[in-house]
């Protein structure tokens, strides 16, 4: 934002930490910028979720979601008459179904222009699929309804139209990218070299971020338990959110007790130069995804750091990875496909690239930060 000339005032629950992290990647101003904007930090009290008070349930949803947005806004009209600025809209972040069901009830109650990114835009991709953890269908029509609303953005660039058919409204497609900006230190190194120690030389298989059955998790570690899969180094790293049925927790503690062929860090990766160093140390990334229509920054880093990806078929990573020829694409769910794809360009890595051609910085020039900055023009446009 600032890099586009945009004063920004940022909302948030830990302004010294983020304002700490904004420092220590924020770009030197560009000889040639005409103006650069200026982000000031300031903490975002969110009123307590009160359901338990009312009954229905539905009526303490609505209830917060009035006091939540109505509490943003008296924040922002608080900071405007201490500072003698102008707010010309409010953009949010993260919009999920959740947070922002009821929000068009809240109309009559707010007066500030807003926009902001949708990141799960389910509808277009899972029509039928309940707002995770309720019984209740997604309705963006409702969400984004009313003059306030101006624009909207999303991560998949395959719903563009659609959406913005649906809802009225401009859509724009951001970019999901890779953020390398942060320098790497050796303590960023230390678990890379550990899984390059414990591969001792064998063909590496990545599975990073919150661990759990929708990142094709038991696939995965399926797919390292097959006899065919002894001469591959199966890597996993995140925090792992342990499944409830109990079966499938047996084969994951299995897995972990048995399978010899299997490295494990199961706990949060600390930082990004942490992470891209892990992925630097694989030469095949796994990103085969149970039901899952959204974006990825795994395919951003994968690109980034020339690394094929293995994807599930069916939804935007699969279009992406096809348009892009950034690795294989198999049938979700299924284990055999998926050590098939990794043997297929674990066996002969040269020969794979050669017949693929991947278009590495091709995608990479697609989801930029040169691209970012276009994007948010186009969503603030309707307010400049």
């Amino acid at each position: 934002m600032e890099e586009i000339g945009v004063e920004v005032l940022a909302l948030c629950p830990n302004p010294c930490e983020a304002e700490e992290l904004a420092n220590k990647t924020r770009h030197e101003a560009d000889e040639n910028m005409l103006h650069r904007g200026r982000t000031r930090f300031k903490r975002l009290e969110i009123p307590a979720r009160r359901f338990r008070h009312f009954r229905p349930r539905r009526i303490g949803a609505i209830d917060w979601t009035i006091r939540h947005f109505g509490g943003i806004e008296d924040q922002v009209r608080k900071w405007t008459r201490e500072s003698g600025y102008e707010v010309d809209a409010i953009v949010y972040a993260c919009i999920y179904d959740r947070d922002f069901e009821w929000v068009h009830l809240a109309r009559p109650f707010l007066r500030t222009p807003w926009m902001g990114l949708y990141l799960h835009a389910m509808t277009y991709r899972m029509p039928g699929s309940f707002i995770p953890h309720t019984k209740r269908l997604p309705c963006p029509e409702k969400m984004f309804s009313g003059s306030l609303c101006k624009s909207i953005g999303t991560l998949d660039e395959g719903i563009v139209g659609r959406f913005s058919n649906a809802v009225g409204k401009p859509v724009v497609a951001l970019p999901d990218l890779a953020d390398d900006r942060s320098a790497m230190n050796a303590e960023d190194q230390m678990l890379g070299e550990r899984l390059k120690q414990f591969a001792a030389g064998r063909p590496v298989v990545g599975l990073f971020g919150h661990l759990q059955k929708s990142k094709g998790l038991l696939t995965f570690i399926e797919a390292a338990r097959s006899p065919g899969a002894s001469g591959i180094c199966f890597a996993l790293g995140g925090e792992m959110l342990w499944p409830s049925d109990e079966g499938e927790d047996n084969q994951i503690q299995l897995a972990l007790a048995q399978c010899p062929n299997l490295w494990t860090h199961l706990e949060r990766i600390p930082t990004e130069p942490c992470l891209g160093h892990l992925m630097q140390a694989c030469d095949v990334l796994s990103a085969a995804y149970i039901d899952f229509p959204h974006s990825s920054g795994i395919q951003a880093k994968a690109a980034a750091f020339g690394k094929p990806l293995i994807v599930s078929d069916g939804y935007l990573m699969a279009e992406r990875t096809r348009r892009f020829r950034l690795g294989e694409v198999v049938p979700q769910g299924n284990a055999s496909a998926l050590l098939e794809a990794i043997l297929k360009i674990t066996n002969d890595p040269v020969a794979w690239i050669e017949g693929h051609n991947p278009l590495w910085d091709d995608y990479g020039r697609e989801h930029s930060f040169d691209r970012l900055k276009t994007s948010l023009r186009e969503l603030l446009a309707p307010v400049s």
